[in-house]
């Protein structure tokens, strides 16, 4: 059965009115040259947008949960309707792959027929400690993409320059999503501190913050549902831990311990370790070696085959050596030729331009 094709974005990979105001209609926004090769991809294999080819956006700064009743839901009712199918198949990069899950186990599994994971942290990731306990970016670099990279810190900079938000506890309401990527129970502990020569972990059952949603998950996930496909990634650096100092921490932020040491392991796609994408679900699995955002395209043969749609066309990835983000006033007085397609503009309010470069 030719089920059609429902894309699920992952974080930053929506942008409208409802993530910023004054943004428009949903769309890619500034992560577009991230999905567009994607949705290429897929194109090539014979699905149209429109037809049988579907983008779900939403607000990721939203709960998973909150996310997936107040948009996807939604987007696959009005896509069965449309297509006049009773299922439609979930592809889900990243946290969108969370979003699949979260509508399976909660809301309607006998309407997907498959859903395929990419990069998705099935156990979380521990860079939403830094976030959620800290209110900060890791303190390396990022991501292994430098246009993701690049994405993340520009949509921090806005918050910071234009919404002022910076206090701990406003960031926490305004992105509640990052407590749902938190490391779960079954990741193992990622906190460690040192006693008396000696590195001790800190169970994470043992800490003040937990993510609910995820220990939920896992404990009601039914692993009978045997249409679940992970994508996983490795060879890139990825952060799997951190030594902390638990007499640095204080009623709002770091309250586990702040961060003094990072460690790392090159099973990940530079934002989620093999292990953590991989989860503990009953799936068909493959890994490639690559970025976060690099498995995207080199899925590409695995989906074909799951799909059982050949590729007829290549389609060409071109990738970014840098990226800038530049807010301004006056695109024409900043020096920007918007013409050149390695310009991206943004409108973020009346008189304001979000501005990514890339080389």
């Amino acid at each position: 059965m030719n089920y059609p094709i429902v894309f699920i974005p992952g974080l930053f990979g929506s942008l409208g009115d409802d993530v910023i105001k004054g943004t428009g209609e949903f769309s890619f926004g500034l992560a577009e040259k991230i999905y567009k090769p994607f949705i290429e991809i897929l194109n090539s294999m014979g699905y149209i947008e429109g037809l049988n080819l579907f983008v779900s956006y939403y607000d990721w700064k939203m709960s998973v949960l909150d996310a997936v009743n107040k948009y996807l839901y939604q987007d696959i009712e009005i896509i069965k309707y449309k297509t006049g199918m009773n299922k439609v198949i979930l592809i889900g990069h990243s946290l969108g792959g969370l979003l699949g899950r979260a509508y399976i186990n909660y809301f309607s599994p006998d309407s997907v027929d498959k859903l395929i994971m990419i990069g998705t942290p099935n156990l979380g990731a521990v860079n939403a400690y830094y976030f959620w306990s800290g209110g900060k970016l890791p303190y390396q670099k990022v991501e292994d993409n430098p246009l993701y990279n690049a994405l993340k810190i520009g949509f921090i900079m806005y918050l910071n320059i234009f919404q002022k938000e910076n206090y701990i506890e406003t960031l926490r309401e305004a992105f509640p999503v990052a407590k749902d990527l938190l490391p779960s129970y079954k990741y193992e502990s990622y906190l460690f501190y040192n006693k008396d020569g000696t590195k001790r972990g800190i169970p994470i059952e043992e800490m003040t913050i937990n993510n609910s949603f995820l220990n939920r998950l896992e404990d009601e996930t039914n692993n009978a549902y045997n249409k679940y496909f992970i994508v996983s990634g490795t060879g890139i650096k990825t952060n799997k831990k951190f030594l902390v100092d638990i007499n640095d921490s204080g009623k709002t932020k770091w309250t586990d311990g702040k961060p003094i040491k990072t460690y790392v392991t090159n099973r990940g796609d530079g934002t989620v370790i093999t292990d953590s994408t991989l989860g503990c679900l009953n799936a068909d699995s493959i890994v490639i070696e690559g970025n976060h955002t690099d498995i995207l395209y080199k899925s590409a043969d695995y989906l074909s085959a799951i799909l059982e749609k050949p590729i007829v066309k290549e389609t060409k990835i071109s990738k970014a050596e840098k990226a800038y983000n530049i807010f301004t006033d006056n695109i024409a007085k900043a020096g920007i030729d918007i013409k050149s397609k390695n310009v991206q503009v943004v409108k973020i309010s009346s008189d304001k331009y979000w501005v990514m470069v890339t080389e």
